[in-house]
């Protein structure tokens, strides 16, 4: 469903790096560049291990330095599938590789899953709390690991999980890329937010993004910045909540550090690039992405042009972007920016597949008894999630036959790329795209035919040429079983 304010944030990232790495609008894999690696300080999700795939580069990781959670790591064994990380290193001339110093991740919320809930438009999105900040987790697009629970996942997350999210804020809800289920025994907890109400020695609130609050009092002999504690600084809150139960919002902090609002740091003069979520702040009529404050000047380049338009009006609020700019004075300087929306699902079978790479051919689906192929790009940005979590799932791993999920966007040129690549054992078949054409006995969305019967039942009016609809065919019979039109 094309939710763009909050669907698929999270990888949500297709385009080629941008200025000095890249191209706009085609694939990262099309566009080569003929000048000298350059330094970059890269934000984003990894999508893929064998060396880390961040943002559509092949980051090589010898003799980088790891810090994971305010912990040092040794190698990528600390890392996962869907973690928003920071890359600080070099990307070469082709836009495609590069050069790793350092990679930092540092998880968003840590806490108890509460008031856990299905969508009631998508199933396959479901919707919680932890400490009071609203998370919603997607089926074909959430990472999901269990330090002791194997059988973690969508499907079983339940409330009273304690459990590590990371992933970006769309307005005040944490669309979540990863999801881990902390060990039984592990009763830590962790927030951010800006100090308020301090009270000069050992309590304060902290407020969290959507405005919500906690208690936090400081134990005795905790860990604080050597400055002591002010309102409001934004910062890390670690430790218990002994009675989650009757007072879940009452913290006993272990642990208080200074955190910056995005995860760029202090890396001033530093090209930089990120891949997220358009925010607006009616109030103040300021843009961010991934917590950066953005600022944009009359040499922005804007892709599609009418992208200007949509931020000098407000109405680009929630569009997923890929930005490229300079960072000064904590603000990031746009030099480029292109829109990069998901308008494409597909569940169906692997009919064929074309190996250039591990992470880079084009897949062929079908779907069952229906008419028609589509050929979908898959790219290093795209990226691949199993339920049995293959740490190394990439094309090699596709066979003929295979059933997969997989959401997509469309370029300029009408090439699918891939966002992200799920194996699936679930019977039927579902398309969700513009409607080819449509008359009383079938139904074509991207070149895949349907059938119309008695029994199909259309949901939201009838669609007409050109409308984005959703057709299921859940007996695998060519006929739709339902044609349901996006509102």
């Amino acid at each position: 469903m094309r939710y763009f304010t909050i669907t698929r944030i999270i990888g949500l990232g297709i385009a080629a790096t941008l200025a000095g790495c890249g191209g706009s609008s085609g694939s990262p894999s099309d566009d080569v560049q003929t000048i000298a690696a350059t330094p970059q300080t890269t934000v984003g999700q990894i999508t893929g291990f064998g060396s880390v795939y961040v943002n559509g580069v092949e980051y090589e990781t010898t003799g980088a330095s790891y810090e994971v959670d305010d912990a040092t790591a040794s190698d990528d064994d600390a890392l996962a599938v869907g973690m928003v990380v920071k890359v600080q290193g070099s990307v070469n001339a082709d836009g495609r590789t590069g050069q790793a110093d350092s990679i930092s991740y540092d998880d968003d919320i840590e806490g108890l899953v509460e008031n856990l809930a299905v969508d009631a438009n998508d199933p396959g999105i479901k919707t919680f709390t932890v400490m009071g900040v609203s998370i919603q987790a997607e089926q074909s697009s959430t990472n999901f690991e269990g330090e002791d629970d194997p059988t973690f996942g969508f499907d079983t997350i339940a409330d009273g999980d304690n459990v590590e999210v990371s992933g970006e804020f769309s307005g005040d809800v944490l669309v979540a890329s990863y999801i881990e289920k902390q060990d039984a025994a592990d009763d830590d907890f962790e927030a951010k937010g800006t100090v308020d109400q301090y009270n000069g020695s050992d309590a304060f609130l902290l407020i969290l993004r959507d405005d919500s609050t906690l208690n936090v009092e400081i134990a005795a002999g905790a860990e604080i910045p050597s400055a002591g504690v002010v309102d409001g600084q934004f910062v890390e809150v670690e430790g218990t909540i002994p009675d989650p139960l009757t007072a879940p919002d009452a913290l006993v902090a272990t642990k208080v550090e200074l955190e910056d609002h995005d995860r760029i740091g202090d890396d001033d003069d530093d090209e930089v690039e990120i891949k997220g979520t358009l925010n607006f702040d009616a109030e103040t009529e300021t843009w961010s992405v991934m917590g950066a404050a953005l600022a944009f000047g009359s040499d922005t380049e804007y892709s599609p042009e009418s992208l200007q338009e949509s931020i000098a009006n407000g109405s680009a609020d929630g569009l997923y972007v890929e930005v490229e700019g300079q960072y000064v004075n904590e603000v990031l300087n746009v030099e480029e920016i292109e829109v990069e929306e998901e308008d494409l699902e597909f569940k169906a079978d692997v009919a064929d597949v074309a190996v250039t790479d591990a992470r880079d051919g084009t897949v062929t689906l079908s779907f069952g008894a229906a008419t028609g192929t589509v050929d979908v790009r898959v790219t290093p940005d795209t990226m691949f999630l199993d339920d049995e979590a293959m740490v190394h799932f990439d094309l090699n791993s596709l066979m003929m036959g295979d059933k997969v999920e997989i959401e997509a966007r469309t370029a300029d040129d009408g090439t699918i790329y891939a966002t992200t690549l799920q194996l699936e054992d679930d019977m039927g078949y579902e398309i969700e795209g513009p409607v080819d054409a449509i008359d009383e006995l079938s139904i074509s969305v991207l070149g895949i035919m349907f059938m119309i019967d008695m029994d199909t039942s259309f949901e939201n009016g009838e669609p007409v040429a050109g409308d984005y609809v959703e057709v299921e065919d859940d007996n695998a019979d060519g006929i739709a079983d339902s044609v349901e039109l996006d509102d």
